[in-house]
C-alpha cells in the first residue's frame, strides 16, 4: 500500500526534474554570445526548492527523501569560502560529493559562492579580487559538469550586511558600488570557466536588483519575506517587471520565515499568483533558525500542515470566494460524550474512604484526554504547535507521570472544549 501510493509523486518529481533542466541544448550555427545557445533549457517556475546544508551522505539521503514526499526538486546551499581557504581540494571533494548526492536523491542544486550576509569588505575590494578568482575558478572548475547542477547563485543578497546599512548618503553609495563591482567580476570570471552553466545572484528583494549585475545574468532571483500579502505582491510584481525589461526568467529563491509575519503558507500562495519556482528557507527545523524557519523535523515529522498543503496549491479559506463554515466538535454529540469521560475519570480517581486509599489509575483519565484532544486539534481548536495529544502521549510513556498534572490536564481540556462548544452543563467538577 505504501509502495502504491508513493510512485505517483515519484514519477511526478522525476517530470519535474526533467522540466526545471533538461540536457544541454545543441547551439544553432549563428555566432554571438559565446555559447549562448548552449546553455541548459530551463522552466524556473517548474523549481520547487529548499535551502538546506551541507551534511553527512546518510543524513542528506534520509532528510531529502522527506521533500520527495512533497515534490521537491532542488536544493540551494551556501558555500564557505574559509573552508575553501583551509582545506583546499578535500573541500571541493566534499561540494561535488553533496551535489551529486543529491542529484542521487532527484534534486538539482543551486550552490552560492558568496555570501553579502556574512560580507567582510576586505573581501570585496581590488587588493582582495584575486583570491577572491582563485576560490570562484576552483568552484566553477569543479561543478560545471556535473549534471546535478541546476545554476550558479553568484552571492546571496549582496547588500544585506552591517556594511552597507549601516552607512547613508554617499558612503552607502560607494560601499554599494564597490560591492556591484566585485559581483560584475566575478560574474565574468565564473563565466569565463562556464560559458555553457546559468548564474543568477540572489537580490535580498526585488527593489535590491541593480542593472549592471543583473544584465549579465540568466536568471534574475529575488527573496521576499514581507509580512503582508499587499506588500509581498508588490515585492513579487517589482521582480517579474525586471524580467520582462531584461527578458530573462525570474525566480524566488528564499521565502518563508514564521518570526516575520511571511507564513510558508502565505508564501506559496503569492509564488502560486505570480507563476513563479520557489526555494524556501529551509527544510530542516534545526540549527540557529530553527525556531522561525524549517519544514521538517530530523525524523520526519512536520511542524504545520498549512505549507504542506500549500505545496500542492492548497491554501486556506479565508473568504475571499466562499463562506468559511466553522467545524462543530459537538455536530453529533461527541464533545458532551467527552466532558462526560472527563468527569467520570476525575470523580473515579478521587474516590476512597481515605487519602491513601485514592485510586490512582491515569488510564481512565488520558483516554477521556485523548477524546476532548482529538476533537480540539481536529478542529484546530487549539494551537497547533502546542497539541494536547503531544502531552497526552508524554505522559502515558512516563511510568512516574503525576496524577494530579493529569488531573489538571484533563480539567483544562474539558474547560477548552466546553468553551468551544458553548456548552452549559455536564461541566467536570475539580475534585482535590
Amino acid at each position: 500500500m505504501k509502495t502504491h501510493t508513493r510512485t505517483p509523486l515519484i514519477l511526478a518529481v522525476a517530470v519535474g526534474l526533467a522540466s526545471i533542466a533538461c540536457a544541454a541544448t545543441p547551439a544553432s550555427a549563428a555566432s554571438g554570445a559565446a555559447n549562448a545557445g548552449r546553455k541548459p533549457v530551463v522552466d524556473c517556475s517548474k523549481i520547487r526548492g529548499v535551502c538546506y546544508g551541507i551534511r553527512p551522505e546518510e543524513t542528506v539521503r534520509r532528510e531529502l527523501a522527506y521533500g520527495t514526499r512533497v515534490g521537491l526538486n532542488t536544493v540551494r546551499f551556501w558555500l564557505g569560502r574559509g573552508a575553501y581557504d583551509k582545506h583546499g581540494d578535500k573541500y571541493i571533494k566534499q561540494i561535488v560529493d553533496f551535489v551529486r548526492t543529491c542529484h542521487s536523491c532527484g534534486y538539482k542544486s543551486m550552490p552560492i559562492l558568496f555570501n553579502g550576509n556574512g560580507l567582510n569588505p576586505k573581501s570585496i575590494q581590488p587588493e582582495a579580487y584575486a583570491a577572491a578568482d582563485r576560490f570562484t575558478e576552483a568552484i566553477v572548475k569543479a561543478l560545471k559538469d556535473e549534471p546535478g547542477l541546476l545554476m550558479f547563485d553568484m552571492m546571496n543578497e549582496p547588500l544585506c550586511n552591517p556594511w552597507i546599512s549601516s552607512a547613508t548618503g554617499a558612503v552607502r553609495k560607494v560601499r554599494a558600488e564597490a560591492t556591484w563591482a566585485f559581483l560584475r567580476r566575478e560574474i565574468d570570471v565564473a563565466r569565463k570557466f562556464a560559458p555553457d552553466c546559468l548564474f543568477t545572484v540572489g537580490y535580498t528583494t526585488a527593489y535590491e536588483i541593480e542593472q549592471t549585475t543583473a544584465e549579465r545574468l540568466d536568471v534574475i532571483s529575488f527573496h521576499d519575506y514581507s509580512g503582508s500579502r499587499a506588500a509581498g505582491r508588490h515585492n513579487y510584481s517589482t521582480a517579474a517587471e525586471w524580467g520582462r525589461r531584461l527578458g530573462k526568467q525570474v525566480l524566488q529563491t528564499e521565502t518563508g520565515c514564521l518570526a516575520r509575519a511571511n507564513s510558508y503558507e502565505m508564501a506559496l500562495q503569492l509564488c502560486d499568483e505570480h507563476k513563479m519556482g520557489w526555494i524556501l528557507f529551509n527544510l530542516i527545523i534545526d540549527g540557529r533558525c530553527f525556531d522561525e524557519h524549517g519544514i521538517f523535523y530530523p525524523d520526519g515529522t512536520i511542524r504545520d500542515a498549512g505549507t504542506i498543503a500549500a505545496m500542492f496549491g492548497c491554501y486556506r479559506n479565508r473568504g475571499e470566494k466562499c463562506a468559511v463554515v466553522p467545524p462543530n466538535p459537538n455536530r453529533e454529540g461527541k464533545a458532551d460524550s467527552a466532558l462526560k469521560l472527563i468527569r467520570a475519570a476525575l470523580n473515579d480517581s478521587a474516590k476512597a474512604s481515605t487519602f491513601a486509599d485514592r485510586k490512582m489509575d491515569k488510564k481512565p483519565l488520558l483516554d477521556a484526554c485523548e477524546v476532548a484532544a482529538n476533537l480540539l486539534e481536529a478542529c484546530e481548536l487549539v494551537p497547533m504547535c502546542d497539541l494536547p495529544t503531544t502531552r497526552i502521549a508524554a505522559f502515558r510513556k512516563d511510568p512516574k507521570a503525576d496524577i494530579w498534572e493529569i488531573r489538571k490536564f484533563a480539567y483544562s481540556l474539558a474547560m477548552r472544549l466546553k468553551e468551544a462548544c458553548q456548552i452549559v452543563d455536564d461541566v467536570p467538577r475539580r475534585a482535590d
